[in-house]
């Protein structure tokens, strides 16, 4: 069980250093958007968002200077100062995800997992809810505004969880399929490739793991895409190089309003914290 969840943990952490880190299907969509407008530029991260465009979504959400410092973080850590060891894990899990019959390989590995959580699912849930939203509620780390929608989204997904069988075979299989078809798209055989990357290159593979990431997700029944396209923009306000403006989204069923701060640097309008 152990290696088994070292694999797991191995790729969610690949997936998200390369997300984190392309693409330009959504430019023709965020051309049609005023971007000199904060609420143009905001929906304009969310289209390239949901094209999985992160090349797009960098350009319309950082100013000069923040894409700059990216870029120079992005050198100076991209070797990540892994060991042998890590190398070694990677070129396995890589190998295990790519090789013929992947994905029935992995349905039986994960097969003992997923007996033991069946069975301790619904305890975890119920148990865990009040807790996690007492958590939120009293999280000095957490702007007091967000709470409330934070609490919401929290508890809306448990329940989620609660009414839908996600640890079934058929989706599980359906997650596995996703992830195995993300690897191979990537087409990355080791850390030495990730190392030797270009910022540009990362961005492309990032958005290659992006849409795999939606994938995984949609395997268990969770569209990324519905709750971008149920993003909605009102009430801007414009003072000069600032302003507000009030967001709302749909998710697990719950419509989450909040009011965002933008700011305008070096002639991009971006979030302002």
């Amino acid at each position: 069980m152990k290696a088994q969840l070292k694999l797991g943990s191995l790729m969610l952490v690949l997936l998200m250093i390369l997300a984190a880190c392309g693409g330009d299907k959504g430019s023709a969509d965020i051309a049609k958007l005023d971007t000199d407008t904060p609420d143009g530029a905001f929906l304009a991260s969310v289209t390239a968002l949901k094209s999985n465009d992160l090349k797009s979504l960098i350009k319309n959400s950082l100013s000069q200077e923040q894409y700059n410092e990216l870029v120079t973080e992005f050198e100076n850590n991209k070797s990540g100062n892994f060991s042998e060891a890590d190398k070694a894990q990677f070129a396995q899990t890589v190998a295990m995800l790519t090789a013929d019959g992947a994905e029935d390989q992995l349905f039986e590995m994960a097969k003992p997992q997923l007996e033991q959580a069946r069975a301790m699912l619904p305890m975890m849930l119920m148990m865990g809810k009040d807790q996690m939203l007492q958590g939120i509620k009293s999280n000095p780390m957490l702007p007091e505004a967000q709470r409330e929608s934070a609490s919401k989204v929290a508890g809306a997904a448990i329940d989620w969880v609660s009414e839908n069988d996600i640890l079934s075979d058929d989706k599980t299989k359906a997650a596995i399929a996703a992830l195995v078809d993300t690897a191979k798209a990537l087409d990355m055989q080791s850390l030495d490739d990730l190392q030797n990357m270009s910022f540009d290159q990362a961005l492309d593979k990032g958005s290659i793991a992006f849409g795999g990431v939606k994938n995984v997700l949609g395997a268990y029944g969770i569209s990324m895409d519905d709750m971008l396209d149920s993003v909605s923009v009102d009430t801007v306000d414009v003072q000069g190089d600032k302003a507000t403006m009030n967001v709302s989204f749909e998710v697990f069923g719950e419509q989450v309003k909040q009011t965002m701060n933008m700011v305008k640097k070096d002639g991009v309008w971006i979030g302002d914290k």
